[in-house]
């Protein structure tokens, strides 16, 4: 019969791994924002620097590593961030004007400027009806 103390340490094992895959899940997963959540989020700042994602849609392609992201919902002109993805960022094959992209990487600053370092850029799934 297992004595009562390789069922505490079984116990504890069983509890350390549920603990760590919990910690890894829910830890690694990179929270999302529309434009307009982002910009009127009043601890802005702390996002400087954070891994995120943000939702948005493509109004300009200044050149290959520059474009301008706004609210996809929301049609205000002073709503935009603007993406800088260098040339190693892949850019989805039905990335263009007027598409709705999710872009992750980090916020780099917001004085007046929204600028946003892009490590992956996706485009919204096509419907089937489009």
């Amino acid at each position: 019969m297992a004595s009562t103390k390789n069922i505490i340490l079984a116990g504890g094992i069983i509890a350390l791994c549920a603990g760590s895959l919990f910690i890894l899940f829910v830890g690694s997963s990179v929270p999302i924002y529309s434009v307009k959540e982002l910009m009127d989020d009043p601890n802005a700042e702390s996002y400087i620097d954070r891994r995120i994602q943000i939702v948005g849609n493509v109004t300009t392609i200044t050149n290959i590593t520059h474009f301008t992201i706004t609210d996809p919902e929301i049609v205000d002109p002073s709503l935009k961030i603007q993406v800088v993805a260098p040339v190693t960022v892949v850019r989805p094959q039905r990335f263009a004007l007027d598409k709705t992209v999710v872009v992750e990487g980090k916020l780099l600053s917001i004085d007046g400027i929204w600028l946003f370092k892009a490590s992956m850029i996706s485009t919204k799934c096509p419907s089937k009806y489009e």
